[in-house]
């Protein structure tokens, strides 16, 4: 039985890769803030300092925002798989999970908080979605466009539900 226990450690795969994807993601987002920096300056299509500049680079930087949340998600996610399945059994992790004293949104107690915070990361991806269509083209949004907001409030009802369980 305890070979087959650790087994769990292939889930170190996961933990490896999901930490660079984390790195990925704020790289990308400082590329995005970086790249919303220079279109406000005027290295874009707009003129410096115009309005239509000042759109592009909000756009820019709601959507650095976004990679950057998502990038911490995916830290959590890293966080998470290690301290449940790589090294959840070891007395010498659990004494030093207790000087390292992580915040509370860090803590990871179950597959369900990580599952949790994966709806709750989707939920915010989609809002971002649907705010840069709503400022890049507010004149055109079309009905199938309201599916996202609706998928929003499915996704925190879901939240609220799976916490609400948690509390019975």
């Amino acid at each position: 039985m305890e070979t087959v226990f650790r087994v769990r450690y292939v889930s170190i795969i996961a933990v490896l890769f999901g930490a660079v994807a984390a790195v990925l993601m704020f790289f990308i987002g400082a590329v995005t803030t970086i790249k919303s920096i220079g279109v406000y300056f005027g290295t874009g299509e707009a003129k410096a300092f115009s309005s239509d500049a000042a759109l592009e680079a909000t756009v820019d930087i709601v959507t650095s925002l976004d990679q950057f949340l998502l990038g911490l998600v995916l830290l959590v996610f890293a966080y998470g798989v290690y301290s449940l399945w790589v090294v959840a059994d070891s007395g010498a992790w659990q004494e030093r999970r207790g000087e390292i004293r992580a915040p509370d949104w860090l803590s990871v107690s179950n597959v369900t908080d990580l599952k949790v915070k994966l709806i709750e990361v989707i939920a915010v991806l989609l809002s971002v979605l649907f705010l840069k269509g709503v400022l890049t083209d507010p004149e055109h949004i079309e009905w199938p466009a309201l599916v996202i907001p609706i998928a929003v409030a499915l996704f925190a009802l879901t939240v609220w539900l799976i916490r609400q369980s948690e509390h019975d």
